[in-house]
């Protein structure tokens, strides 16, 4: 059997143990909660012993290679009109020219599905660098040691950001659009319900919203960001894997992530660790399925998983936990930047946001610290997170190490 196939069959396994120990669960999570988007119908992920024996090999079955995913091993390769998606991706893994073959899956953000929507709020925008999320996690004792994550890159992978929010100005440089292929990952609607859920552009803001708390952390990082998520908040694994080799080759320090689906692909986990031996750390959200095992590609062994709680410190009704979760942080009832509020402001819940502030953290640290390895800055947020164990009998060493705590972190 070919290696990566054996290496598929392993996560595969994983999943379903993962699933077996309690993959049940109330409180789903958004367009990665009661269901993945689909996957493409029009191309796989094929990774080959050579692009000349693929392309030769496309060619007798009449089709095409798109072109890399940068930051793995792995074609994007057009299905032939008129094959069914799940019989090409068969027929093209028997081939022995190829190590293997994936489907195109698609992702979404935890947010998604109406699981938690965002409320629009009558506050001014100073009222997200002094809400209490963020006094619970120490950042205005960390903001007063001078920590504001000076020089740090953070990317944002998502739906894009709006420029013209004020919570985001001066703090913008030039991204990519992997959904449209442009240089402007604006987070706009565009009218259309392009999944069919009957929802029309409930991913509009997530972007936005999650750069404004990075930035409420951090207020002297700058954000790059890199729209993989589309205005329904849908995309493709193919796309958020091409998305965090773009951050890293275009400077970013660390790459916040809130897309995830359920199905694991080695292709995703390939950009990941890429990323990771780059000392570029993907942060991403657990998901708000409120299962017993975090969503792909957070649950990814070179990813950092965070999952919420609530500001008394006990696990978030939405949010899933498990082993592989290695951070939490206050997600409930959480004000960021969103530029369909009428005040540009709404409160929002999520792991999503958590995240943002975990990776807000890690700027803290990387700024004051730009010679330590990312592993280190990671492990210092670990060790001097507060324990939540005692709080939640029934997730005990479930919800990471403890809850952030940047008072700790950045002391002397």
């Amino acid at each position: 059997m070919k290696p990566t196939s054996l290496a598929r069959l392993a996560l595969a396994a994983s999943a379903a143990l993962l699933a077996a120990c309690g993959g049940g669960g109330g409180g789903g999570g958004g367009s990665s909660g009661g269901g993945d988007p689909p996957a493409s119908t029009t191309q796989i992920l094929v990774s080959a012993a050579s692009l000349d024996d693929l392309e030769h090999l496309c060619d007798d079955k009449g089709a095409r290679v798109i072109g890399p995913v940068e930051g793995t091993s792995y074609y994007l390769v057009e299905i032939p009109d008129g094959v069914d998606a799940d019989d090409f991706l068969e027929d093209m893994d028997d081939e022995l020219e190829v190590e293997d073959a994936e489907k195109d899956e698609g992702v979404g953000f935890p947010e998604g599905e109406g699981t938690t929507v965002p409320v629009f709020v009558d506050e001014g925008f100073d009222a997200i660098t002094a809400q209490a999320t963020l006094d619970a996690v120490g950042v205005p004792q960390a903001r007063a040691r001078g920590r504001r994550g000076a020089g740090v890159v953070v990317a944002v992978v998502d739906t894009g950001v709006d420029a013209s929010s004020p919570a985001l100005a001066g703090h913008l440089l030039p991204g990519f659009d992997f959904v449209d292929g442009d240089a402007n990952p604006a987070d706009v609607a565009n009218g259309a319900d392009d999944d069919g859920d009957g929802a029309v552009d409930e991913g509009v803001g997530h972007g936005t919203f999650v750069a404004s708390l990075v930035l409420a952390v951090a207020p002297d990082a700058s954000i790059l960001p890199v729209r993989a998520l589309n205005s329904d908040a849908v995309g493709t694994a193919s796309t958020v894997a091409r998305a965090i080799a773009w951050a890293v080759a275009n400077g970013a320090d660390v790459v916040n992530l809130s897309a995830g689906l359920r199905v694991q692909l080695l292709s995703v986990q390939q950009a990941i660790a890429n990323a990771k031996n780059a000392g570029v750390p993907v942060i991403a959200a657990a998901g708000n399925r409120a299962l017993s095992s975090p969503d792909f590609p957070a649950s990814a062994s070179d990813a950092f998983c965070v999952t919420s709680v609530t500001l008394a410190r006990a696990k978030a009704p939405f949010a899933s936990w498990g082993s592989a979760v290695d951070l939490c942080t206050p997600g409930v009832d959480v004000l960021g930047a969103h530029p369909r509020s009428p005040t540009g402001l709404a409160r929002w819940s999520g792991t999503s946001f958590s995240t943002a502030i975990v990776t807000g953290g890690f700027a803290l640290l990387r700024g004051a610290d730009g010679g330590a390895s990312s592993e280190s800055l990671l492990q210092r947020l670990e060790s001097t997170s507060v324990d939540v164990d005692a709080v939640n009998p029934l997730h005990q060493g479930k919800l990471g190490e403890g809850m952030l705590d940047l008072d700790e972190a950045t002391a002397p």
